[in-house]
């Protein structure tokens, strides 16, 4: 059986990319996006600021 990634942010949690994709919020995404410079380490999701994340990792070039 696979392992599942799962998130411990707590309350920090509604601000992350994810979070906001699942509410619809897309412009917001599309804002913090623009200029990736770190990636997740549970999704995928590339971000300007490791806040925007659950497990921020510097993005390889």
């Amino acid at each position: 059986m696979e392992a599942k990634a799962t998130c411990h942010c707590g309350a920090k949690h509604t601000g992350h990319i994810c979070m906001l994709k699942s509410t619809g919020r897309l412009e917001e995404v599309a804002h913090l996006t623009s200029h990736p410079t770190v990636v997740c380490f549970t999704c995928g999701t590339e971000a300007n600021s490791g806040d925007n994340v659950c497990s921020p990792m510097p993005l390889s070039k």
